[in-house]
C-alpha cells in the first residue's frame, strides 16, 4: 500500500472520530474555586450518611483549587486523650451551576486529594462516596471517578461536599474538580490513572520479576554476588512503589508497619544500589560502606513500630528522605568518581542516574510536603523504571559478556584439546613405533638366542666330532634332523594359537611324530581339554616347545624306550602335560646336581613362564610333569 492511501485512510479514520456523537458531549466543568471550613477535633468519626447545613456554622473561607497545607517537617508534640488523636475535619463546598439534562450519566472527577486520613463526598446533601482504606496510606495518589446520576431519578447536585478528617500534623490538600459526562472526561481519568498508579504498579511487578528470575541464577551460580544484589535492588524498588498504587481499599498491614516497610525500603534500595556499584567498579569505600549500613540498619531498628515510645516513621518520613537524598547523592559521586577510575561505563550510567534520581527525588518531597502543585504526578516511579532499564542492560551486557566469555574459553579449550590430540597422537604413533622397534629387537634376540642354545649347541658339538674325526654319517644324520627339528619349531611357535595349548601340542607331534616313528618309539596320544591359557605368545609358546622337544630328544637318544606317552590335565590352578616314557630311569638329584645342559635348560625356561618341572623316574621309566598356570599376574 502506498503512503498516500496510508494518509488518506488515517485521515478518515480521524474525521470520524470527530464527527463521532460522543465528540459531540457538553464540555466538562472544571471547578477551581471552593470555600474551605476547618472543625478541629480528636478522633475519626464516620462520615454521617447526610450532611446537615446546620452543623456546618462557621467561617466558610473562599479558597483557588488546587488547595493545599504544607505539611510540618516536626510532628507535633500534642498527645492523643480518651477520643483519640488530635485531628483536623476540613470541608470544602463546591457550587455547580444549573445544567441542563445530560445525553450521558456525569461523573465527579478528582484528580487527587493528597491528605493522610478519609474523605467523603456529598451531593445536595446525599452522600455519593467515602474511603474505606487505612488513615495514612488511603489511596492517595488514586485519582477518584465518582458517579453523580446513574441512579434512578437523580439529578446532577447543584452542592459538593466534600468532607476530609485528617491528623492535624500531616498537612493536605485537594486538587481541582471536574464535573461533565463520562464520554468527555473519561480519558482524564484513566490517563491520570495510568500514569499515577498503572504504570508504578507495572514497572515495579516487571522489575521484580526479572529480579526473582536473577536470584534463580544466584542460586545456580553463588559465586556471582550481581545477580543477588539484582534482585535485591528489585526487591526494594517494589516495596519502595507500593504507596503509589495501593491503598484504595484497606492494606493487610498496619498503618504503623506499612509506613516502616515503605519508607525504609528506599534506604535499603540506595543501600543495594551502592553495593551494585560496588561490584560493577571494583573499588569499594570501607567507610562509606560502614556508614551506609549503620544508618540503614539503624533507622530499620530505631523505627520498629513495635517501640511505641519513638514517634513513629510515617511522621518522621520528611526529615528521613533528607537524609536519604544526602546518602544518595554521597552514593552517586562516590560511585560515579570510582566508575570514572576504571573507566566502567555501567558504573558511570548507573551513578549518574542514581544522582539524576536524586533530582527527582527532591522534587517528589516537595510534592509530598506539599511545597509545590499537588496535582502534579511524582517521578519517582519513573526513575525507578529507568532504572530497572538500566540494571537490565547491565545484566544483560554481562550476561552476553558471559556467553562471550564461555565461547572464548571453549575455543581455547577446543584448541589446547586439538593440540594435546596432535601431542598425543604423536606420542603414541612414537610409542608405537618404538614398540615395534623393541617388539623386533626381542624378537630377534629370542631367536638368536634360541638358535644358539639349540641348533647352535647341536651344531658345534658336531663340529667338535668332526674335528677329531670321531663322527659317522648317522651322527651327522641325527644332528641335522635335531637342526631341522629345531629350525620348525621355531618358525612353528611364531604363529598365533590363541592360548590353545592343545594347539601348540598338536604343532609339536605334527613336527616330531615322524623323528619319533624313525627311532621306533610309539607315541600314545591321551590329551584332554584344558582351560585356555590366555598368557601364550609366541615367545612363551617357545619355551613350552623346547621344554618337551628336550624332553623327547632326551627319551630317544638315552632312554632306550619303546613308547613316549604324553598326557594333559587340570589341577587346581594349573595345567599339567606329562611326557612319560618306559625306558631305563636316571638318577634325578644327582643329574640336576650335575646341572646338565639339557635339564638346566628345561628348568631355566620353566622359570621364565612361570612354570614348574618335576621327574619321576625309576627302572621303569621316566615322568617328566610340566605344571603350566592358568592365569599369570604379570606375562614375561
Amino acid at each position: 500500500m502506498s503512503d498516500a492511501w496510508t494518509r488518506l485512510i488515517c485521515l478518515g479514520l480521524l474525521c470520524g472520530a470527530l464527527w463521532h456523537p460522543e465528540a459531540q458531549a457538553e464540555t466538562p466543568l472544571h471547578i477551581m474555586t471552593a470555600e474551605t471550613l476547618v472543625i478541629l477535633g480528636y478522633g475519626y468519626t464516620p462520615p454521617p450518611y447526610e450532611a446537615n447545613e446546620t452543623d456546618l456554622q462557621g467561617p466558610w473561607q473562599t479558597v483557588a483549587l488546587p488547595h493545599a497545607l504544607t505539611r510540618q517537617l516536626v510532628p507535633d508534640t500534642e498527645r492523643s486523650n480518651a477520643l483519640g488523636p488530635p485531628t483536623v475535619v476540613t470541608w470544602y463546598r463546591l457550587q455547580v451551576p444549573a445544567m441542563p439534562a445530560p445525553a450521558s450519566p456525569r461523573y465527579l472527577y478528582i484528580p487527587r486529594w493528597k491528605t493522610d486520613g478519609q474523605i467523603a463526598v456529598y451531593g445536595d446533601s446525599r452522600l455519593l462516596y467515602q474511603s474505606h482504606a487505612n488513615i495514612f496510606w488511603n489511596g492517595w495518589n488514586i485519582p477518584l471517578w465518582i458517579a453523580m446520576d446513574e441512579t434512578a431519578n437523580a439529578v446532577t447536585p447543584r452542592e459538593i461536599l466534600i468532607r476530609i478528617t485528617r491528623p492535624r500534623d500531616s498537612g493536605g490538600g485537594i486538587s481541582t474538580v471536574w464535573l461533565g459526562e463520562g464520554v468527555r472526561l473519561s480519558w482524564r481519568y484513566h490517563l491520570r490513572y495510568l500514569l499515577q498508579a498503572q504504570l508504578p504498579y507495572m514497572s515495579s511487578a516487571a522489575f521484580l520479576t526479572a529480579g526473582f528470575f536473577s536470584l534463580l541464577l544466584w542460586f545456580r551460580q553463588r559465586n556471582n554476588s550481581l545477580y543477588l544484589l539484582f534482585f535485591l535492588v528489585s526487591l526494594a524498588s517494589f516495596l519502595r512503589t507500593l504507596h503509589y498504587h495501593v491503598g484504595e481499599n484497606r492494606l493487610l498491614l498496619s498503618d504503623e508497619w506499612f509506613s516502616w516497610l515503605t519508607v525504609n525500603s528506599l534506604f535499603w534500595l540506595i543501600t543495594s544500589v551502592h553495593f551494585f556499584l560496588n561490584h560493577l567498579h571494583r573499588c569499594p569505600s570501607p567507610r562509606l560502606d560502614r556508614g551506609i549500613i549503620f544508618i540503614t540498619v539503624s533507622l530499620s531498628l530505631i523505627t520498629l513500630p513495635i517501640f511505641t515510645a519513638l514517634p513513629d516513621i510515617y511522621r518522621l518520613s520528611p526529615l528521613a528522605y533528607i537524609v536519604l537524598m544526602v546518602m544518595g547523592t554521597a552514593v552517586g559521586i562516590v560511585g560515579f568518581y570510582r566508575s570514572q577510575r576504571v573507566q566502567s561505563s555501567d558504573g558511570k550510567l548507573l551513578s549518574g542516574w542514581c544522582l539524576m534520581g536524586m533530582v527527582f527525588w527532591l522534587y517528589d518531597w516537595l510534592l509530598q510536603s506539599n511545597y509545590i502543585d499537588i496535582e502534579g504526578v511524582y517521578l519517582g516511579p519513573y526513575t525507578n523504571f529507568v532504572a530497572f532499564l538500566l540494571f537490565l542492560k547491565i545484566m544483560f551486557r554481562r550476561y552476553l559478556g558471559a556467553i562471550d566469555q564461555v565461547k572464548e574459553l571453549n575455543a581455547s579449550l577446543e584448541q589446547r584439546l586439538q593440540i594435546r590430540e596432535t601431542e598425543l597422537l604423536q606420542i603414541h604413533r612414537n610409542q608405537r613405533e618404538t614398540a615395534h622397534r623393541l617388539t623386533l629387537t626381542n624378537e630377534r634376540q629370542r631367536m638368536m638366542q634360541d638358535m644358539h642354545d639349540g641348533m647352535g649347541s647341536s651344531l658345534r658339538t658336531a663340529l667338535l666330532e668332526v674335528e677329531k674325526g670321531r663322527i659317522s654319517a648317522t651322527m651327522v644324520a641325527d644332528v641335522l634332523k635335531g637342526c631341522i627339528d629345531d629350525l620348525k619349531l621355531a618358525i612353528d611357535a611364531m604363529e598365533p594359537v590363541q592360548a590353545d595349548l592343545l594347539l601348540l601340542l598338536a604343532t609339536l607331534r605334527f613336527r616330531l611324530g615322524p623323528r619319533l616313528e624313525n627311532a621306533g618309539l610309539t607315541l600314545r596320544w591321551e590329551i584332554k581339554d584344558v582351560p585356555a591359557l590366555d598368557w601364550i605368545d609366541p615367545r612363551n609358546a617357545l619355551h613350552i616347545l623346547r621344554i618337551l622337544q628336550e624332553a623327547f630328544t632326551n627319551i630317544i637318544k638315552h632312554t632306550q624306550a619303546t613308547e613316549i606317552r604324553v598326557a594333559t590335565g587340570v589341577d587346581k590352578d594349573y595345567v599339567f602335560v606329562t611326557v612319560t616314557d618306559n625306558g631305563q630311569g636316571f638318577d634325578v638329584t644327582q643329574k640336576q646336581d650335575a646341572k646338565g645342559r639339557g635339564l638346566s635348560n628345561q628348568l631355566r625356561r620353566a622359570e621364565s613362564i612361570e612354570a614348574e618341572i618335576v621327574w619321576d623316574s625309576s627302572d621303569a621309566g621316566t615322568r617328566l610333569t610340566l605344571r603350566l598356570p592358568i592365569k599369570r599376574e604379570l606375562g614375561i
